[in-house]
């Protein structure tokens, strides 16, 4: 309850010093004429902050102030407390023993009342966001109680210096304790972050001090005469400042020497310190506050070279508030860069500065303006990577598209599972971003090739120049994506759409792809690799020498591969083929009111093909057949379908047919896939002219037999060089079947020599009446 009365507190006093400090602020004018009291007592004008006003007003150094506001200089608070002449409306001064009037009606609104709103909100907005941003860290508190002080203390420049006695004893008070405190911050910085234990007890001797000296300050209220007293209290803020300036770095030393060694990220931490420290308070120490001491007079005044003092709590902020504070390497050497080459176009500017305006350009305008233009500079570089991030799309619209892409493409690839879904996801987008005419990815097996395309482009073509190594560079572009003794894989482009090559940031966004892809097909070809080498070994353990894991595992790679041929083959039933039939009807409506019914008619029967040979896929994929006429009408069935559209002569024989029928669904549908399998080997491999199948049940077997005049193959050959069952090549259905006939408890037998075609023959045990395997 105490604590949230006393941040009410605070806020409303905030709130209402803003208001008054923003009046005196507007509504008076600043002139910046410094006095100087001599042992006669008199007043006599020292100094000009600016020297327009010293032209506007024709006064001059010595002119002695006889009355301010038509009173004895003596009776303004202004003069008889610091020495200035601000909040009059008129000044009589004596030159020459000749009186002279002066009006001080020209509104002067300089150019340091808009710095120190900007720095008193950058200030206070930062606090407010580390104090809430960070709630449970004390250091993360102190931090924002130093940005509150330099808030503060930037919203009191404008007042104080029109006079305000408020504003003038809060800078005086908050000037000397913010090193205090930033010291307090970094002890405890360090204790959080590092487990450095500093003593902390000295800070309250020091902030007793601090207390002393503000209760003293309370004295600029009265009305007594402070002159000799504030110039005295000046000098001393300066040492107080500078003091605790020094704190710092002795406490930065001790740390840095002393736990080096045993906190590697200690070393990181006091060299950015160091870097920001230096920025940020060298120019307030060695511009400002040390040649006030040496000489009473600043090269620079302190309300410009005070600025840099954000630089330092600013560093802080962004490594705890991005929590990067064990980045500080990367991040030193990126401020470190940015402000060197920031130097280089400063420079230029100054100089450029320095030849146009070489009468009314200063030594003290021109550092400062360096200064300045050097921060913003550094910090629009600084900047630069998340400006161009965000305005890609504007200056770079090409680029951020082919970013898009590539972020597309990298996350479709997490979902990629076969080659073939390779075409739908990848393919496509290659194609489309880079508005070529086609697009392929090609694996090169030893002996063979297995390619996939999009768009626009020939195939054949391309695996036959592959196969030569004369692929045209002319008409393709062939980037290698893998290579090694297995296989090679390529992305084959066509020319673009506008006819020209790809340009080189095309080029380095497909070389991202391939990287991507390199991967991706890496994972592909092994998952494919190792599927087969699963149903290798599934195919060489019979059931009765496996283990019950063994046996699941097998029967659970059938299981997901009918699940997959379903799948395929409804989604073509209710895609392709609908769309296939609903064109089919338009065209025979469109046959009743168009008269060339000749073009309309053929491509009727064209899609009656196309859709036959759908329909023959879905049936492949899913042998609906199996449940309503049963194994062998269903296979005869498939040998009627075949007839004219093979090369060889099938003939299929059956004894057995009822105890055939009677066996089990599962073991029928394995049977089937068997068929398939040895009919699509001869379709494809065997270069046979008759075919002879027969299924039949010898004693307790269900026997399958398979006959072909065909090229036939070598199983020694084959079960000894590996390389001959690729991914690519028949071996792999081979495979398939030994393992589908072991899954049933069968024996396959295989009878082939090159040249004298192929005899296999399966024995299957048929299910005892309750259904078990014999």
């Amino acid at each position: 309850m105490r604590y949230t009365v006393f941040k009410l507190l605070l806020l409303f006093s905030l709130i209402g010093m803003q208001v008054w400090f923003l009046f005196l602020t507007f509504h008076y004018s600043y002139y910046g004429i410094q006095l100087q009291r001599n042992e006669q007592f008199e007043w006599r004008i020292s100094s000009f902050q600016f020297e327009n006003t010293r032209i506007n007003l024709g006064l001059q150094l010595g002119d002695k102030i006889i009355r301010v506001n038509d009173k004895d200089p003596n009776e303004d608070m202004t003069v008889r407390k610091w020495a200035t002449i601000e909040q009059a409306n008129s000044i009589t001064i004596s030159r020459n023993n000749q009186e002279i009037r002066i009006t001080l009606s020209d509104k002067v609104q300089p150019a340091f009342d808009y710095i120190s709103l900007f720095g008193e909100i950058l200030s206070i907005c930062i606090s407010f966001l580390i104090y809430l941003k960070i709630p449970n860290s004390k250091s993360a508190r102190f931090l924002s109680l130093v940005f509150l002080i330099t808030g503060v203390i930037f919203m009191c420049i404008p007042p104080s210096a029109r006079g305000d006695s408020l504003s003038k004893v809060l800078i005086s008070d908050l000037v000397t304790i913010v090193p205090l405190v930033f010291l307090h911050f970094l002890i405890l910085f360090f204790k959080e972050k590092s487990a450095i234990q500093l003593p902390t007890k000295f800070l309250t001797y020091l902030y007793g001090i601090m207390l002393l000296t503000f209760i003293g300050r309370f004295i600029y209220f009265s009305s007594l005469d402070t002159y000799d007293l504030y110039n005295l209290d000046y000098f001393c803020v300066l040492l107080f400042f500078l003091f605790g300036l020094l704190l710092n770095v002795i406490m930065f030393i001790h740390v840095f020497f002393k736990y080096r060694r045993e906190n590697s990220s200690i070393q990181a931490i006091i060299k950015l310190v160091w870097f920001a420290l230096f920025i940020s308070a060298a120019p307030l120490a060695f511009l400002s506050f040390i040649p006030i001491l040496v000489r009473d007079k600043p090269l620079v005044e302190p309300l410009y070279t005070g600025f840099f003092m954000l630089f330092f709590p600013i560093s802080f902020s962004y490594m705890i508030v991005t929590k990067q504070l064990y980045d500080i390497n990367i991040l030193l050497r990126r401020i470190l860069y940015t402000t060197l080459i920031s130097m280089v176009p400063s420079a230029i500017i100054i100089v450029l500065i320095a030849f146009i305006f070489n009468t009314e350009a200063n030594f003290q305008t021109l550092l400062f303006s360096f200064l300045f233009i050097l921060t913003i500079i550094s910090f629009l570089l600084y900047l630069l990577e998340y400006f161009v991030t965000k305005l890609d799309v504007i200056m770079f619209p090409r680029k951020y598209y082919l970013q898009l892409a590539l972020k597309k493409i990298a996350r479709n690839l997490r979902t990629i599972k076969s080659f073939r879904e390779l075409k739908d996801i990848i393919l496509v987008d290659i194609v489309s971003t880079l508005n070529v005419y086609g697009g392929a990815i090609v694996f090169q097996y030893q002996n063979s090739i297995e390619s996939i395309g999009e768009g626009d482009l020939d195939l054949e073509e391309i695996e036959q120049c592959l196969r030569d190594g004369q692929l045209d560079d002319s008409t393709y572009s062939v980037f290698e994506i893998n290579q090694n003794e297995e296989y090679a894989c390529y992305l084959v482009t066509t020319r673009k759409k506008t006819n020209t090559l790809l340009s080189l940031e095309e080029r380095q966004w497909l070389n991202l792809i391939i990287s991507y892809l390199a991967v991706s097909l890496e994972n592909i070809y092994l998952i494919r690799k190792l599927t087969m080498k699963l149903h290798e070994l599934a195919s060489q353990i019979p059931n009765e020498q496996a283990g019950q894991d063994f046996v699941w595992l097998r029967k659970s790679l059938f299981e997901l591969q009918e699940q997959e041929r379903y799948r395929i083959a409804a989604d073509l039933h209710d895609t392709t083929m609908q769309d296939i039939l609903l064109i089919r009807r338009k065209l025979i409506s469109y046959i009743e009111h168009n008269e060339d019914r000749q073009q309309v008619l053929q491509a009727i029967k064209h899609l009656d093909l196309v859709n036959e040979s759908l329909r023959q896929s879905c049936f492949e994929l899913n042998p609906h057949l199996l449940q309503n006429i049963g194994l062998i009408q269903t296979i005869q069935a498939t040998v009627d379908l075949d007839i004219g559209l093979n090369e060889y002569e099938t003939h299929f024989h059956v004894e057995g047919s009822t105890v055939i029928e009677s066996m089990d669904m599962e073991i029928k549908k394995h049977i089937f896939r068997i068929f398939q399998e040895l009919m699509h080997n001869a379709k494809k491999h065997s270069k046979a002219s008759k075919v002879t199948i027969k299924l039949a049940v010898i004693e307790s077997y269900l026997c399958l037999f398979y006959k072909d005049n065909g090229v036939g193959l070598d199983p020694q050959a084959l079960a000894k060089d590996k390389r001959l069952r690729t991914i690519a090549n028949s071996g792999f259905g081979l495979e398939q079947m030994k393992s589908r006939v072991l899954h049933l408890n069968g024996h396959l037998e295989l009878q082939s020599n090159k040249g004298s075609g192929v005899e296999l023959t399966i024995r299957i045990p048929i299910p005892n009446q309750e259904g078990s395997a014999v």
